[in-house]
């Protein structure tokens, strides 16, 4: 089969390769997985895909791609939150890391393996969204105030979550970075914070 488009604009809203791209990563970050079949298949359409609009490519994966991915990701963390009798906003996202991290990330290096037009790792460039479009979408900043001044436990995966964001300030200044950086200093000791409020103690 075939997913290359008969049309005159592969970058159209009709091009079969690009739809059945956008398709099976919104069914990744809704699903969680992929058959192995269905990742070749993913890779086959972008290869065919990007070999004709390289110039495009990280645009829309940044743009359509990683967008629509996000916002399912929020969708979910907010219907987790709201089937729970005690919602929990710590430990749902570090659920939501846990997974992403296993199942969403791992999946999208195999799609994107040897495509090298975003600039960045497909990892870096992922790992950024969900830091801007979920995490930061959140009241994590809040929510971790009120669980340090009341002794609460923090889930481990969410410690992991704020160093493994933390870890892209050497190449992201950005305002964002350092609300990650500033948050890892509120639940690592010592953290050596790279935009300076070191926690020592």
């Amino acid at each position: 089969m075939s997913f290359m488009s008969h049309q005159d604009s592969l970058y159209s809203k009709e091009d079969n390769n690009w739809s059945f791209i956008k398709k099976k990563v919104h069914q990744l970050f809704k699903d969680r997985k992929l058959k192995d079949l269905q990742l070749q298949q993913v890779h086959q359409a972008l290869m065919l895909f990007v070999g004709h609009n390289s110039y495009n490519f990280p645009m829309e994966y940044k743009r359509t791609l990683m967008k629509d991915g996000m916002a399912s990701l929020r969708q979910s963390l907010n219907e987790d939150l709201a089937r729970s009798a005690r919602p929990d906003l710590l430990s749902s996202l570090g659920e939501l890391w846990s997974e992403f991290m296993r199942e969403i990330v791992p999946n999208l290096q195999l799609m994107f393996a040897n495509i090298d037009y975003l600039g960045d790792s497909v990892e870096r460039t992922t790992l950024r969204h969900f830091r801007d479009e979920v995490v930061l979408e959140t009241n994590i900043e809040v929510t971790l105030i009120e669980a340090k001044s009341n002794n609460q436990n923090i889930p481990k995966n969410l410690i992991q979550m704020l160093l493994i964001l933390g870890n892209m300030a050497n190449t992201d200044t950005s305002s964002n970075q350092k609300r990650i950086c500033s948050m890892c200093a509120q639940v690592v000791y010592p953290y050596l914070n790279p935009f300076g409020n070191d926690n020592e103690n």
